[in-house]
C-alpha cells in the first residue's frame, strides 16, 4: 500500500502541474484565470508534499492537515471569484468570507505545535478539530458549487458543467474520506491511496472548463430559496455530524451497553430530523431568521408573485378558497376566512381555510370599519388600537372573536370592496410593518381581480342563457305571428265564401296545417320537440306546397320552375316556412296591384332560388346594416323583425347562402342558393315528402 499511495499521489501532482503549466501558458491577465492557476499549483504542491510524507514516513500528522487546508483555501478562494455582483450575490460572498475564515485559522491551528504553546499548556491542539474542520470546508465547498450553478444563468450552465463536476466530486470524495476519519478516528487506507488518482482523473475537465470560460465572467446570483434551502442542508449536515460525533463518543466509553445506546442516539437524532423538517412551524421560524439576519428585505416579491399567480390559476379547489389560500400563504398564515357580498348584498363567509365560523354570520356592507377598509384599502391588526384613534372604526367584533384571528385584509378593485380576507397568526410571531400591507394590498387587489373576473364571467353565462331562451321565445312569437295571420285571413273571407265547398276545403286544411304549427310549438316550449330531420327533399313538392299557404294574399307569385326535378338536403317543414317568410315579404312589398315572381334552376352544384318583387326596394346601407338585423322591423306592430334573420340562419346551417340585390324604386331580388342532393325514390325520401305535403 505504501507504494501504491507513492504512485498515486505523485501522478496527481504530475497531473495538476501539467495543467498549472497550460494554463500559465494561455493567461491572459484575468483575476479569475489567475486564480485557477494558484489552485492547481497549490494542488500540485500539495500531492508532491504528500508524496514526500508518505516516503518519509516521519512528517508530523499536523503539516499533513495544514497542506489540506491550503489547498481548500486555493480552492476556495477560487470558487468565491466566480460569484457575480448584486444584492444577493453580496449574501454569498459573506458566506464566502466565513469560509475564508475558517480555513485560515484552521491553517493557524496547525501552526500551534510549532511555535511551542503547547508546552506551557496555553492552547489545547487535537486532531480531532482539524478534522472536523476541513470535513466542514468540504461541506461549504460543495454549498457553494451548488449555489452558483442554480442560480447561474441557463446559457452559461453548458461551459461551467464539467467545473462543477470536477470540484464536485472533489469535495464529495474528501466529505466521504474525512467522515470516516472524524468516525474511526483513523483514514480508509484505501480511499486515501486512492484520492490521487481521483484527482488526476478531474484535472482533464479542469482543462476543458478553463477553455470554455476564456473570460470567467459569471453573472452568478441567488436567491432567497436557494438561501433557505442551503442554510437548511448545512443544518441538517452539522446536526448528523455532531450526532455521529455523540454516537462514537456514548460506544467508546459506554461500555456493555455502548453499542445499544449509540444506535438508539442515532435512531432518536434522525427521528428528531424528520420531525423538525417537516415542522411548518420550524420552517416559517428558520425563514424569519434569514429575512431579519441576511437581507434587507422581508420578502422575496418575485417568489410571492410567482405563488400567488400558481394558487390562484391551480383549478383542484373552488376559486374563493384557492383566493384565500393565496392570502394565506404571503402572511405564512395557517388558518383564514374569506369573505364575499352575499344574495342579501351583505358579506359572507364563502371560504373557510382551517378556521371555523359561527352559522348565520353577516356582516352589513355599510359597517363603518368596511367602508374605512375600502376607502383608505386599510388593513386592520387585530392586536393594534382602532385607526386613528376612533372607536367607531373599531374591527367588528364578530372577526375579532374568530380564533387566533389577526389580520383582516380588504380585497378592493378599483373602488369597489370585493370581499376581505381574516388570516390566522403566522405560524412564527413576528411584527407586522409597512412590507407586509404593501405585499398584502398588492396581493389583495390581484385577488380581488380574479375574483371580480370570474363573478363576470358567471353573470356573461347567465345572460347568454337568458338570451338565448329569448332568441327561442322570439322565434315562436314569430311562428305564431304567422299562424293568427292565416287564421285572421280565414274569418276575413268566410263570411264571403263560406257557402263555397272549394273554399271549405281550404279552410279546413289551412286549420290542421295550424293546429300542426301550434302543436309543433307547444312540443318546443315543453322541450318534448326533436330537432327536424335533414332528409333528401324535392324542391319542387316544397315550393308548391308554399305557394299554395301564400295564394291566399294578393298579389299571386308567379311561378317559373326548372325542367329538372331537383333534390336538396333539408326538413322540409322549416324550409316552406323560410320560403314561406320570404315570399310574403315580398307580397307586403309589391302590396296588391304589383308583381311577385319566383324562378328555380340549377346552377352547378346548386339548387338557385330566386323571389322578385316590384317593390319599392331598399339601398345598400339598408341591405348591410338592417335587414338580417334580429329585432329591427318596418312593419311598425304588425312585425317581430326575425324573420329575414331565422331565415338567412336556417339557409346557412344547410350550408347554402342568401343574398340581396335591391334597387330603391325599382324591387327586389332575395336569392337562395342550396347544396343539391341526389334524387331519391326510396321509400325514406317519399315519406318525408309526403310529411311535407
Amino acid at each position: 500500500m505504501h507504494i501504491i499511495v507513492i504512485i498515486s499521489y505523485l501522478a496527481a501532482a504530475i497531473a495538476y502541474l501539467v495543467g498549472t503549466t497550460l494554463l500559465a501558458v494561455s493567461w491572459r491577465g484575468q483575476r479569475t484565470g489567475g486564480l485557477l492557476i494558484l489552485a492547481t499549483a497549490v494542488s500540485a504542491l500539495w500531492a508532491a508534499f504528500l508524496v514526500y510524507a508518505e516516503w518519509q514516513r516521519g512528517v508530523a500528522v499536523n503539516w499533513l492537515l495544514m497542506a489540506e487546508v491550503l489547498r481548500y483555501g486555493a480552492w476556495l478562494v477560487f470558487v468565491s471569484a466566480l460569484i457575480g455582483t448584486g444584492q444577493m450575490a453580496g449574501l454569498l460572498r459573506r458566506f464566502c468570507v466565513g469560509a475564508h475564515a475558517l480555513w485560515i485559522a484552521l491553517a493557524l491551528y496547525c501552526l500551534l505545535p510549532a511555535t511551542g504553546l503547547l508546552q506551557t499548556a496555553v492552547l489545547p491542539f487535537s486532531v480531532n478539530v482539524l478534522l472536523v474542520g476541513v470535513l466542514i470546508l468540504a461541506l461549504l465547498g460543495v454549498v457553494f458549487l451548488e449555489q452558483i450553478y442554480r442560480n447561474i444563468a441557463p446559457e452559461q450552465r453548458w461551459a461551467l458543467k464539467f467545473l462543477v463536476i470536477a470540484l464536485g466530486v472533489l469535495f464529495a470524495y474528501d466529505i466521504f474520506l474525512y467522515s470516516y476519519a472524524v468516525l474511526y478516528r483513523q483514514f480508509n487506507l484505501s480511499a486515501w491511496a486512492a484520492r490521487g488518482f481521483i484527482d488526476a482523473l478531474l484535472v482533464p475537465l479542469l482543462m476543458v472548463a478553463a477553455v470554455r470560460n476564456p473570460k470567467w465572467s459569471l453573472e452568478v446570483g441567488i436567491s432567497r430559496r436557494a438561501v433557505f434551502y442551503s442554510t437548511s442542508l448545512m443544518v441538517v449536515a452539522f446536526y448528523i455530524l455532531a450526532t455521529a460525533l455523540g454516537g462514537y463518543y456514548v460506544r467508546l466509553y459506554g461500555g456493555d451497553w455502548g453499542r445499544v445506546a449509540e444506535i438508539t442516539l442515532v435512531c432518536f437524532s434522525l427521528l428528531s430530523a424528520v420531525s423538525i423538517g417537516f415542522s411548518g412551524r420550524a420552517r416559517s421560524h428558520l425563514r424569519v431568521f434569514l429575512h431579519k439576519n441576511f437581507f434587507s428585505f422581508r420578502h422575496d416579491y418575485r417568489e410571492e408573485w410567482l405563488r400567488l399567480t400558481a394558487t390562484l390559476s391551480t383549478g383542484d379547489t373552488e376559486l374563493p378558497l384557492r383566493a384565500l389560500r393565496a392570502m394565506a400563504q404571503t402572511m405564512d398564515s395557517p388558518a383564514g376566512v374569506l369573505f364575499m357580498r352575499g344574495d342579501a348584498d351583505d358579506f359572507v363567509p364563502e371560504a373557510r381555510l382551517n378556521m371555523p365560523t359561527p352559522a348565520g354570520l353577516k356582516l352589513p356592507t355599510r359597517a363603518p370599519a368596511l367602508e374605512f377598509m375600502r376607502e383608505r384599502r386599510w388593513i386592520y391588526d387585530l392586536e393594534q388600537p382602532p385607526p386613528l384613534g376612533d372607536e367607531q372604526l373599531r374591527a367588528p367584533p364578530e372577526l375579532t372573536s374568530l380564533p387566533r384571528a389577526w389580520l383582516v385584509a380588504p380585497l378592493v378593485l378599483e373602488d369597489r370592496l370585493i370581499g376581505f380576507a381574516v388570516l390566522a397568526q403566522a405560524r412564527a410571531r413576528r411584527a407586522f410593518d409597512w412590507e407586509d400591507i404593501d405585499l398584502l394590498r398588492a396581493a389583495g387587489s390581484q385577488v380581488a381581480s380574479t375574483l371580480a373576473q370570474a363573478a363576470d364571467a358567471q353573470h356573461l353565462a347567465e345572460a347568454r342563457q337568458f338570451e338565448g331562451f329569448n332568441q327561442l321565445t322570439a322565434f315562436l312569437m314569430h311562428d305564431l305571428k304567422n299562424v293568427a295571420a292565416q287564421q285572421s285571413l280565414l274569418l276575413q273571407n268566410a263570411e264571403r265564401h263560406k257557402h263555397n265547398p272549394a273554399f271549405v276545403d281550404d279552410m279546413l286544411a289551412t286549420v290542421a296545417n295550424s293546429v300542426q304549427r301550434i302543436s309543433l310549438l307547444l312540443d318546443q316550449l315543453r322541450g318534448d320537440a326533436t330537432p327536424g330531420a335533414s332528409g333528401r327533399v324535392q324542391l319542387g313538392a316544397v315550393i308548391d306546397k308554399t305557394l299554395a299557404e301564400c295564394s291566399t294574399q294578393s298579389p299571386r307569385p308567379e311561378y317559373r320552375p326548372t325542367a329538372e326535378d331537383l333534390w336538396v338536403r333539408a326538413d322540409a317543414d322549416q324550409l316552406a316556412t323560410v320560403l314561406g317568410h320570404v315570399i310574403r315579404n315580398a307580397q307586403d312589398a309589391a302590396q296588391a296591384r304589383g308583381h311577385v315572381t319566383l324562378r328555380v334552376e340549377r346552377a352547378a352544384g346548386d339548387a338557385a332560388i330566386e323571389i322578385e318583387d316590384d317593390g319599392p326596394g331598399m339601398d345598400e346601407d339598408f341591405i348591410r346594416n338592417q335587414l338580417f338585423k334580429p329585432f329591427f322591423t318596418t312593419k311598425a306592430s304588425k312585425g317581430m323583425g326575425i324573420g329575414a334573420y331565422q331565415a338567412r340562419k336556417y339557409v346557412h346551417s344547410l350550408g347554402g347562402a342568401m343574398s340581396v340585390r335591391s334597387t330603391p324604386g325599382q324591387g327586389t331580388v332575395f336569392a337562395i342558393r342550396l347544396p343539391l342532393a341526389k334524387p331519391a325514390g326510396d321509400a325514406t325520401s317519399d315519406s318525408q315528402l309526403r310529411t311535407a305535403s
